[in-house]
């Protein structure tokens, strides 16, 4: 049976090179796939029920990732605190899912380094699902999670008023299991500075600006809370 090619449009990498056909996903190969193929199986082996399974190379040379059905939000919404309870619990399940395993190469974990909402699946408005593990690597925990905190509560937003998001971070780092807010903090900063010197480099003034915002109100606001 021939399926139709249905360009995805959610998430934020590789816009217009990924495609549905039928209950897979087609995507090109990239520098890091052969490390992301065996993530995928690792996580598959033992279990792990909240990502794609990696199912081969296509006739064209792609990646074949099964489809997770579900919605996949394509900007930064308001989530609510029972949204970021679950999306912070999915996360720690994830890194404890790899922590010790030989692909983290004496790391604490594999990073997934983009857990912005943009790479979750959500079923009945919750995150069920996490998708597009191209960027994944051996790392920290507190890495991966600064980045998650600051997509997650859309820091920088100046209609979310600081109050609120400080709130809003002690949900969720609750729900993940860490009480080091200082360093956590301290690590947002660096991706937010990394964000920008990506921004200058890929000459992406927009990016530049979004990441200037978001550092300039963490150090604001959320830096005095250490």
């Amino acid at each position: 049976m021939q399926y139709q090619e249905i360009l995805l449009t959610g998430g934020k990498t590789n816009l217009g090179s990924i495609v549905r056909v039928g209950g897979t996903v087609r995507r090109p190969l990239n520098t890091n796939s052969t490390f992301v193929q065996k993530l995928l199986q690792y996580l598959e082996n033992i279990n792990f029920d909240a990502s794609p399974r990696f199912l081969g190379i296509d006739e064209k040379g792609r990646e074949i990732i099964s489809y997770i059905e579900g919605d996949v939000p394509s900007n930064q919404e308001y989530y609510s605190d029972e949204q970021l309870i679950v999306a912070a619990k999915l996360i720690r399940r994830f890194h404890d899912a790899t922590q010790g395993c030989e692909l983290a190469n004496n790391e604490e974990v594999i990073c997934h380094n983009d857990l912005s909402p943009c790479n979750f699946v959500f079923i009945d408005d919750m995150p069920t699902s996490i998708i597009d593990f191209e960027m994944a690597a051996p790392g920290t925990r507190v890495f991966d999670l600064a980045y998650a905190v600051w997509l997650w509560l859309d820091i920088g937003n100046k209609e979310i008023s600081a109050d609120d998001q400080k709130r809003r971070l002690v949900v969720f780092t609750q729900a993940y299991g860490t009480s080091e807010m200082d360093l956590l903090i301290e690590v947002m900063t660096k991706r937010q500075s990394i964000l920008i010197e990506e921004g200058h480099r890929r000459q992406k003034p927009c990016m530049v600006k979004w990441a200037v915002a978001a550092l300039d109100w963490t150090t604001t606001h959320l830096k005095r809370l250490v």
